[in-house]
């Protein structure tokens, strides 16, 4: 074969490895150094602007500190929070720092986890019990690209965490399930310095934290910087279960696998941001996130075959290098053109790259070389966003808005693969694979909403949203694809404050909303798996045919407020979806395979609950907690899979949390957090169905403070360590065979302490 030259670093790491190389890529990207000179110098422009006072806030605008909101907002953990949410026409629960910092949590999904409504499995954030795209994740108000991941904020560098159970119109309506929104740490109200130190202990090790937080403001100008630097590491050791029986329930084959795993990573991450006011009011502000991370990963497994036949490689080690770099940048001018006209408009920039090395040794009981397999990988995900609002005040009752959202996306891939000594193959056979492919991603949204206070008693937020999607996907192994999909999103909001109180009130909300399907799905490339593939344990290809999922919306709920620090919340919800993307499990060339498809629709419907109050309210002598419970209860029929357990996606049937916080003394603060999901078994198709156990966690944290500007926190989370149990059933349609795999996963204690000084 000729050799051909291939550019740029992963060929080089290729190379340096084997003598050829298949193909250079299809792109190159833009630089990250380019975007960060943007993000830097685009605001040095208006440097020497001067200094006015900002004119007063009116109904319906919003400040640049609120850049990420429309609607007013409800911290309900603020004093008066309570008053904030009975007053908003389409209210949302904001929770702020004070209150999810608490228990010095390292990671969101910690965080999210004891919100209302909102359930956690594994890395996956759910509202409604459904994860997968039903739920909208959105940093600063727009939705996270698609190499982002939660995991890589660290909650220091979060304002507040904002949960929107029903749509608006100004944020995109791909959110079936609801939307989650994690806005950035903006304001700058005084100058502050500050550093957090921690040790964190987990799994035997024990691993360093600093967190260093910078801000300032002189005349027009203010700056903030939030930097964390840490280190994780942990452990993992799963024992799987695999068991084949007959027609008459006979074992034919039985194993067992005990995985041995080790994960490491060092994570930094930069959060700068610069405000300048300038003449007439205008404000321009430039905010970015650059993170950094390097993580590794080391495993073994080992079989043991009781019954019947071993699998390909009965043991076999593997182990992955990672370096993941992003930068996500934002450019926001706020220009009033009247007391009651403005225009708030913003550029956003995103760069995130992903290279990776993988390794697969297999031994098989046969053959005495090993079979080798090195994946050499690189993934590059960047964006070029645009939007902007047109703010109409018509009198202190009545505004109007109207605006844009759009953007240019494109994630391209590239992988080698060296397969030697792969099977069916001669022995010192060598093998390569070269994929690659580009998606190209063009968006384009409109909207215009209203919210009125037509009365004392009656509130109403009117919206509508067209947005297009066109989506262009070409490889070197797959054939050119282009989709084409637009959803036009009503949104109507009414709130009734009953007449004759002023602690009740009704909410009532009917929304239109859809989810795209993610570009892993509809690239129809096949993603394999290294040993034992089966219909528990198939390879993945996408279909690139897939279709919007769309779905009606109805939520009602009933507000009681017993003061301004106590509510109570019952709310109902029902969705409708069209085009439900399921998974078809198939046998080709004696290699199962799973691939997405849409199939039926589903009907989504559930309850929850929410309240939060002293316990003083009750007993007027009780000490001084604070108690928060909330609990949410989901169901969901798909018409396309027989039942019983025909739910959606695997979907949490009850998520609760119960959570107190008791302020000891002035010195002293200590509280701990309950939290249960369900789980059980769904039926994910005629012949396939999987299980997963209930899981409970007990969080706790204490926090002292030992003199004005210094506090030290000893936080302890999943003090219960429940191991996790998951499992999948097959049943053959036509032999009636019977393939079971089940996995129990232990899970450990962590112990963090962190001394935090204002310098």
């Amino acid at each position: 074969m000729p050799f051909r030259f291939c550019p740029h670093s992963l060929a080089d790491r290729f190379l340096s490895r084997y003598p050829l190389c298949l193909s250079p890529r299809l792109s190159t990207p833009i630089s990250p150094f380019l975007l960060l000179a943007l993000s830097v110098t685009l605001p040095l422009a208006a440097s020497a602007a001067d200094e006015e006072k900002r004119p007063e806030q009116k109904r319906g605008e919003q400040t640049p500190e609120m850049s990420a909101e429309k609607i007013q907002s409800v911290e309900v953990s603020a004093p008066g929070a309570a008053n904030q949410r009975r007053n908003d026409t389409a209210a949302r629960i904001v929770v702020n720092r004070d209150e999810f910092l608490s228990f010095g949590d390292t990671a969101v999904a910690d965080v999210l986890k004891r919100l209302p409504g909102v359930s956690v499995v594994g890395s996956d954030i759910r509202m409604r019990g459904l994860g997968a795209g039903y739920t909208q994740i959105m940093v600063n108000g727009e939705p996270v690209p698609s190499g982002f991941s939660i995991d890589s904020l660290s909650p220091d560098l979060i304002e507040r965490i904002e949960i929107l159970r029903t749509t608006t119109a100004e944020f995109s309506t791909q959110a079936i399930a609801g939307s989650i929104n994690i806005v950035l740490r903006k304001g700058v109200f005084r100058a502050s310095r500050q550093i957090k130190l921690s040790a964190t202990h987990a799994d035997g090790a024990t691993t360093p934290g600093v967190s260093l937080e910078l801000a300032d403001k002189d005349a027009g100008f203010s700056y903030s910087l939030n930097a964390n630097l840490n280190q994780s590491r942990n452990r993992s050791e799963p024992v799987t279960t695999e068991t084949l029986r007959d027609a008459a329930g006979n074992v034919t084959d039985l194993r067992q696998f005990h995985e041995h795993i080790e994960f490491k990573t060092n994570k930094i991450s930069l959060a700068p941001r610069l405000n300048w006011t300038m003449a007439e009011g205008d404000q321009l502000t430039s905010q970015s996130l650059l993170e950094f991370s390097q993580s590794t990963m080391a495993g073994r497994n080992a079989e043991t075959t009781l019954s019947g036949s071993s699998s390909t490689y009965p043991r076999n080690d593997y182990r992955s290098s990672a370096d993941i770099s992003g930068i996500r940048s934002d450019l926001s001018w706020s220009h009033r053109f009247s007391p009651d006209a403005r225009l708030d408009s913003k550029l956003g920039l995103n760069y995130n790259k992903r290279v990776s090395d993988y390794y697969f040794d297999g031994y098989s009981t046969t053959v005495n070389s090993p079979f080798v397999r090195n994946v050499v990988s690189d993934a590059i995900d960047q964006s070029l966003t645009a939007s902007g609002k047109y703010l109409w005040r018509l009198n202190d009752e009545h505004s109007l808005a109207f605006g844009w959202d759009g953007g240019l996306i494109r994630r391209s891939e590239q992988r080698l693969q060296y397969d030697h000594n792969a099977p069916d193959s001669l022995p010192g056979s060598i093998a390569f694979l070269d994929e690659n492919y580009r998606a190209d991603v063009r968006r384009l949204a409109l909207f215009v909403q209203d919210e009125w206070d037509i009365s004392a008693q009656w509130q109403t937020y009117l919206g509508l949203r067209w947005e297009g999607l066109h989506t262009a996907i070409q490889g070197r192994t797959i054939a050119d694809t282009n989709t084409s999909s637009s959803v036009l999103s009503p949104v109507v909001q009414v709130v009734w404050k009953l007449p004759g109180t002023e602690k009740d009130q009704l909410r009532f909300a009917l929304s239109r909303t859809y989810k795209a399907p993610t570009t892993r799905n509809l690239v129809p490339r096949r993603y394999t798996v290294n040993n034992d593939n089966n219909p528990n344990n198939s390879d993945f290809q996408g279909n690139p045919h897939l279709l919007p999922e769309l779905a009606w919306g109805l939520d009602t709920a009933y507000e009681h407020y017993f003061s301004a620090q106590a509510m109570f919340s019952i709310s109902a919800f029902l969705r409708r979806i069209q085009h439900v993307t399921t998974y078809t499990l198939f046998q080709q060339d004696g290699v199962w395979i799973t691939t997405p498809d849409n199939r039926g629709s589903a009907q989504v419907y559930g309850l929850e609950m929410d309240s939060r109050f002293p316990l003083s309210l009750w007993f007027p002598q009780a000490p001084a907690i604070d108690l928060r419970i909330n609990a949410a209860r989901n169901w969901s029929r798909l018409d396309s899979v027989p039942g019983p357990d025909n739910r959606l996606n695997s979907q949490v049937p009850l998520t609760a949390n119960l959570g107190l916080d008791y302020r000891r003394s002035d010195t002293h603060q200590l509280g701990m957090n309950f939290n249960l999901q369900t789980a059980g078994r769904v039926q994910d198709s005629a012949a396939l169905s999987t299980y997963k156990n209930v899981t409970r966690n007990l969080d706790w944290y204490s926090l002292w403070k030992l003199r004005k500007g210094t506090q030290i926190r000893l936080s302890v989370s999943n003090v219960l360590h429940q191991p996790a149990i998951s499992g999948q059933t097959y049943l053959d349609p036509t032999t009636h065979d019977n393939m079971q795999r089940t996995s129990q996963t232990p899970v450990q204690t962590t112990l963090k302490l962190m001394w935090e000084q204002e310098l």
